[in-house]
């Protein structure tokens, strides 16, 4: 990738060259840092029906699209008149809608000052919040549920890989020119590494034996 280039703009420019050199394989997840939380991303994902595993990028402020009469966190959690996390309770797709329930009603918090008031339900109080009031802040699968966090570590294979291939195999220390170039050393980086877990895996089993 042109070191010019910002990795927002590159991570769609490498997505697209995948989907045109595989086209039979269907992209289900995508897992980026905070460099990619922008608009277009997500607006991308959308239209290619990509879930985005996205870092939020904790300088952008509160989005004019939500009401006031919502105060939510950096990640778009709504917050209960004590300020506690509300608890994500699924996401209504028929209503296009995300549920919320109160944290102390689902047993996350012990007390609260605004028990009785908030709410005369042992239930507890509950928040709506739409996808379509921000695209960046409610994807398709929330953040801060579980599901979003075991999609999202997978990202840290991603980054051991480029670890070793930059580093291990010293790809920074290379002196040469050119994408093509570039492209070789990181094909057979690659191909090495692979062969590293073949041998490590055969090792482990011959031990084991």
């Amino acid at each position: 990738m042109d070191a010019r280039r910002h990795d927002s703009v590159s991570a769609l420019v490498s997505l697209a060259e995948f989907k045109d050199i595989c086209p039979d394989l269907k992209i289900k997840n995508l897992c980026l840092d905070s460099a990619h939380d922008n608009y277009p991303t997500y607006n991308l994902c959308k239209e290619w029906a990509i879930s985005p595993f996205i870092d939020l990028n904790s300088n952008r402020g509160k989005p004019k699209s939500i009401p006031d009469t919502i105060t939510i966190n950096k990640d778009g959690t709504p917050l209960c008149q004590s300020g506690f996390r509300m608890v994500y309770c699924g996401n209504d797709y028929t209503r296009s809608r995300i549920k919320w329930r109160c944290p102390v009603a689902c047993g996350k918090e012990n007390s609260c000052s605004y028990k009785d008031s908030c709410s005369p339900s042992t239930y507890g109080r509950c928040i709506y919040t739409k996808p379509d009031w921000d695209i960046r802040l409610y994807p398709p699968v929330v953040r801060g549920t579980k599901e979003f966090q075991k999609v999202y570590n997978n990202r840290t294979g991603s980054e051991r890989v480029n670890n070793r291939i930059l580093n291990d195999y010293h790809l920074h220390s290379i002196r040469i020119h050119g994408k093509k170039r570039f492209s070789f050393f990181t094909m057979i980086a690659g191909i090495n590494i692979h062969l590293d877990a073949r041998v490590k895996v055969l090792n482990t089993v011959n031990i084991a034996v």
